[in-house]
């Protein structure tokens, strides 16, 4: 990332929890591991890599929108 540049990241969280889907959608058969982290956890990953988090919007599960899991937003900027 260069210099005062920013990053968004985008995920679903939750309090340290690891998800290994045998089926995606369609029902293919998938092998991949998900770790589920607090926001704040993935904040101070962020600043442990020199990056200052400028901006954080969490959303709760919704049936309304499909989701099973907290999802949350992170915007960053490296400083420059």
């Amino acid at each position: 990332l260069a210099p005062g540049g920013h990053l968004l990241l985008g995920t679903y969280t939750g309090d340290d929890e690891q998800l290994s889907p045998e089926l995606a959608f369609g029902n293919h058969r998938v092998f991949y591991r998900s770790y589920l982290m607090p926001p704040a956890r993935l904040a101070a990953l962020l600043a442990g890599a020199g990056l200052s988090v400028t901006a954080q919007l969490e959303s709760l599960p919704s049936p309304a929108a499909r989701t099973r899991w907290p999802q949350a937003c992170l915007l960053a900027r490296k400083p420059g």
